[in-house]
């Protein structure tokens, strides 16, 4: 189970790194913010199809994979940098990305309710 995690967290913390760009333009995003949507969209998906899976699949992928590829951390880093740059902004970017991150889950269980009702893994 710990080599599970430490896979899938390596994995997903070099994702993060790779993608984690600051979109030009848009000053009340972060630069994490697609990647964080990303991770809960996957989250939501192993939630609704974690009966049908085995559990080190659950902990390569929830716990490792998108424990590393989303970043509570880079967040709170990155509306820190906000304070400096645009107070008026770190609301909006708080609440848009906490919004689009349950909204992400959200469509992610349902699309694993969707397509993967009925089927158990072996």
């Amino acid at each position: 189970m710990f080599l599970a995690v430490f896979v899938g967290g390596a994995a997903g913390s070099l994702l993060r790194e790779a993608f984690s760009l600051e979109i030009p333009g848009v000053p009340f995003l972060t630069a994490t913010f697609g990647i964080n949507v990303a991770a809960c969209l996957v989250l939501g998906w192993l939630y609704s199809v974690r009966h049908r899976v085995h559990a080190h699949v659950l902990h390569l992928g929830a716990v490792g994979f998108c424990g590393g590829l989303s970043t509570f951390s880079s967040f709170v880093a990155e509306l820190e940098v906000m304070v400096d740059t645009n107070i008026w902004a770190v609301p909006a970017a708080a609440s848009l990305e906490i919004l689009f991150g349950l909204a992400a889950a959200i469509l992610g269980e349902a699309i694993g309710r969707r397509f993967h009702s009925g089927r158990r893994a072996e």
